[in-house]
């Protein structure tokens, strides 16, 4: 009854730039969640840890960071369970590859027939643990279908095995969706099919083939209260092949992309008020401010930003909300009024071809204009 962990898209020095002055906490995230994950496949006895692609960032590391991430894989080896990698989107094997360039298990120390960490690669795509009687293939598109590679027949290697299990970058969908059908999910004959490079978790059945995909292991896309997660996979070699799926959380940054409609909002305070509303320091949250703003209200980006920015792990405000009309229509025979009748002409343009930043901006200018004119003629507008 083997037992794995599963982990994908944990992206090892990653620097997030897009989070400003929090990136370099996200990374330490990173790192605490990739490590927690490799406790947790210790705590529960786990034979195999898989790691469905996208382990670093990118091919360009610094060598502590694969000195880093060796030496914990390492441990997990030394303590007999296995290691098994897909290299991923982030991270291919190309000819800059991570993996071309540094012998993992060299740089951990372990002795020459250790097992793992193994790299999944053309050539070596298949690992087999006999003690499990468990075969681990990858599958890679390599210029064809992922569809076609599923239908591809079992590498000699795997023939006599009891459970099969597959590992592949890929989102399922339906035939002539996504990156894999269900059908060719179903006609693999694989016990299991370890997926990675879906922003959320998502998990199913497709014949007798089970697959499922942990998501981010940390700055998990959108969604409610959930964190990044590994999964926790039990094979049974008996009878029907049952399959467990067990998630665990071990990520803590979530990410929020959100719009806020301010046409009912009074003033500064209370848009903070309701931005207020949103905070937590494990959220990089970006709020999109639309509608149409009430005449006592100014949107100030960079003080909204700096006001609330303890309360966040990262927080973008972008104002795209249209300025208010003016209570009373400037006198149709005034410069105001001209300004006015030219500019409506051009927001009525705007808005019947659908140019939503050009509505906005022209609105932008007539406030601005009127705004000029009252103060240089003193007339009102």
């Amino acid at each position: 009854m083997p037992r794995l962990l599963q982990l994908a898209s944990v992206r090892l020095g990653a620097r997030h730039v897009d989070l400003g002055s929090a990136g370099r906490e996200q990374r330490d995230r990173r790192w605490a969640a990739f490590e927690a994950a490799l406790d947790l496949a210790v705590h529960e006895h786990c034979d195999a840890v898989l790691v469905a692609g996208d382990l670093f960032d990118s091919n360009a590391q610094p060598r502590r960071t694969i000195d880093r991430a060796a030496a914990a894989l390492g441990r997990l080896v030394a303590q007999g369970i296995a290691v098994v990698i897909l290299p991923g989107m982030t991270d291919p094997y190309d000819a800059s590859s991570i993996y071309r360039t540094y012998d993992l298990a060299a740089i951990a120390g372990l002795p020459p027939g250790a097992d793992g960490p193994h790299v999944l690669v053309p050539g070596s795509m298949t690992v087999v643990l006999p003690a499990l009687d468990l075969a681990v293939r990858g599958y890679d598109a390599d210029g064809g279908t992922l569809d076609a590679a599923l239908g591809a027949p079992p590498d000699e290697a795997e023939r006599g095995i009891r459970i099969r299990v597959g590992i592949a970058r890929a989102v399922p969908g339906a035939a002539g969706a996504g990156d894999v059908s269900q059908e060719a999910i179903a006609a693999s004959g694989l016990d299991y099919l370890a997926l990675g490079g879906a922003m959320a978790p998502a998990q199913g059945e497709a014949g007798t083939t089970h697959w499922a995909d942990p998501g981010p292991i940390e700055l998990l896309e959108e969604g409610g209260e959930e964190v990044g997660q590994v999964l926790l996979v039990t094979l049974e070699a008996s009878g029907s092949r049952r399959v467990r799926i067990e998630p665990r959380a071990v990520g803590r940054s979530r990410r929020l992309r959100t719009e806020l409609d301010v046409s009912g909002v009074p003033d500064a305070d209370a848009l903070l008020a309701r931005l207020d509303g949103l905070a937590d320091p494990d959220l990089a949250c970006e709020v999109r401010i639309t509608g149409t703003r009430p005449p006592g209200l100014t949107v100030d980006e960079a003080a909204l930003e700096a006001a609330l920015a303890a309360r966040f792990l990262h927080l973008r405000v972008h104002d795209a909300s249209l300025p208010p009309t003016p209570e009373t229509p400037p006198v149709a025979d005034s410069i105001a009024g001209h300004f006015a009748q030219a500019y409506a002409s051009r927001i009525a343009a705007a808005a019947a071809e659908g140019r939503s930043d050009d509505e906005r901006d022209a609105r932008e200018q007539l406030d601005l204009g009127l705004r000029i004119i009252a103060g240089s003629t003193g007339m009102p507008v």
